[in-house]
C-alpha cells in the first residue's frame, strides 16, 4: 500500500501475513488463507507475490485446495463460495482478519462465525475487524458522515447511501436513535457507536477490545479484537498498553482480598493457609482477567477455578446477591439460555477501593515510532 503522506510503500494485512509465513521459523502448521473477490484487487495482490515472494508456488497456491501443501491458499471467490472450498481444511486454532474498504457487514461476520463456533463461545477463533471509526461522523474522500438527525426527508442521497451502509454493519437500523442526534460531540458519538459495535459482537464473543489508533488530525480508527480466551485478550491488551504508554491493569490482590474478608469473614470459616473462597477467586478473575468485565459459568478460567457447574453458578448468584455482579441483557447466536453478568464498579470501588481499567488512549505513527527507536537503542 502507497502512503501519500509519508511517500512509502508499505504492507498491507495480506503481506503481513505472508511475510511471517515465509521468513519466520517454526511455520510449517501455520496456513495462510487470502479470500479476495474484486478481480482487480486480486490481480493486485498475485502481482505483488509475484515480486516479493518468488518462491510461493502460485499454480499450487490458486489450485484444489484438498491438494496444496503449501500452506498459502490464494481464492478468487466470494465469501461463500471461498467458505465452502476451505471446508476441507483441518483449522485449529484461527485467526480471521477482516480489513474492508470502509465496513464489514455484520450477515458476514455472522456467516463466518456460525461455521467456527457450533457451540457458545468457542475458543480457539478470534477476529480482527478494522473499523473507521471516525469516517462515519467525518466523512472521507467523496462519502458522507452520517447525518445528525433521524428524520429521512431530512437525508440527502448520499447520507442515505451512508445509513445503508451502517445499518449493513449493525446488522439492523436499532442503532440509528442513539446515533443520528446532533446534540452530542463527535467524540462521544464515536465512544457510543463502538460501544453499540461491540454489543452486536458479543453474540458471538464474550471478550471485546477494540484498540484505538490516531493516524492523522481528528482520524479514529479501531482494530477490534473478538475472542473468548481471557488470557489472550488480556496479554493484547498489556501490550498494547506498553507500547501507547497507557498504564498496565495492576489492582493490588493483597490490600483487595483484606477488605473482602473483612466484609464477608463468614466465607473464610473452615479455610485455611493460603485457598481463598470460590466466590473471591472467581470475582477477582473477572476483575483482572475478563475484559470488559463479562463473565459467565461456562468461562474457561471459571472452569478451571471450580469444576463443579453448581458450585460455579452458586458463587456467581452470591456475587450477584452481594452487588458485586449485575446481570446484562446480551442475547448469544445459540439461543443458549445463558445468564451473563458484570461486575458493579461503584460496589468494587467503595468496597475493595479498585477502580475500573482505564479507558486504551489511541495511538499515533508519531507514538509508535518513538516507541520503536526506544526499543532499539534499550536493545
Amino acid at each position: 500500500m502507497y502512503i501519500e503522506d509519508t511517500k512509502e510503500t508499505v504492507l498491507g494485512s495480506a503481506g503481513h501475513a505472508l511475510e511471517l509465513k515465509t521468513k519466520t521459523q517454526n511455520t510449517a502448521n501455520l496456513k495462510v488463507i487470502l479470500i479476495e473477490n474484486n478481480p482487480e484487487c486480486y490481480h493486485n495482490l498475485r502481482e505483488v507475490i509475484k515480486r516479493r515472494w518468488p518462491t510461493i508456488n502460485l499454480k499450487e497456491a490458486e489450485g484444489a485446495v484438498e491438494s496444496n501443501t503449501s500452506g498459502i491458499y490464494l481464492i478468487n471467490k466470494n465469501l461463500e463460495e471461498a467458505l465452502t472450498d476451505i471446508d476441507s481444511l483441518y483449522l485449529g486454532n484461527s485467526l480471521y482478519f477482516f480489513d474492508p474498504l470502509r465496513s464489514v457487514e455484520y450477515k458476514t461476520i455472522s456467516e463466518v462465525a456460525s461455521k467456527r463456533m457450533r457451540t457458545p463461545f468457542k475458543t480457539g477463533t478470534e477476529f480482527f475487524i478494522f473499523s473507521f471509526t471516525s469516517d462515519w461522523f467525518l466523512g472521507r474522500d467523496d462519502i458522507p458522515p452520517l447525518p445528525t438527525t433521524t428524520d429521512k426527508d431530512l437525508w440527502s442521497i448520499q447520507e442515505t447511501r451512508t445509513v445503508q451502509q451502517a445499518d449493513e454493519l449493525f446488522g439492523s437500523n436499532q442503532w440509528r436513535k442513539s446515533i443520528l442526534v446532533g446534540s452530542v460531540s463527535i467524540k462521544e458519538s464515536e465512544r457510543l457507536f463502538i460501544r453499540l459495535y461491540k454489543n452486536r459482537l458479543h453474540r458471538w464473543f464474550r471478550y471485546i477490545l477494540p484498540l484505538p489508533f490516531n493516524p492523522k488530525n481528528q482520524q479514529l480508527f479501531h482494530l477490534i479484537l473478538c475472542s473468548n480466551y481471557e488470557a489472550g485478550v488480556r496479554r493484547t491488551r498489556d501490550a498494547y498498553s506498553s507500547i501507547t504508554g497507557n498504564p498496565k491493569y495492576s489492582p493490588s490482590n493483597e490490600e483487595a482480598l483484606l477488605k473482602f474478608r473483612k466484609l464477608h469473614p463468614t466465607l473464610f470459616l473452615g479455610i485455611i493457609g493460603n485457598r481463598r473462597p470460590l466466590e473471591w477467586r472467581i470475582l477477582w478473575k473477572i476483575i483482572k482477567q475478563h475484559e470488559g468485565s463479562l463473565c459467565d459459568y461456562r468461562c474457561n478460567d471459571l472452569i478451571r477455578e471450580e469444576t463443579d457447574k453448581e458450585l460455579r453458578v452458586k458463587a456467581l448468584h452470591w456475587l450477584l446477591a452481594n452487588d458485586y455482579l449485575k446481570l446484562v441483557k446480551i442475547d448469544n447466536a445459540w439461543e443458549h439460555q445463558m445468564r451473563r453478568y458484570r461486575i458493579k464498579w461503584s460496589t468494587v470501588k467503595s468496597n475493595l477501593e479498585i477502580e475500573p481499567p482505564p479507558k486504551l488512549r489511541p495511538i499515533s505513527p508519531q507514538q509508535l515510532k518513538l516507541t520503536k527507536l526506544q526499543t532499539v537503542e534499550e536493545d
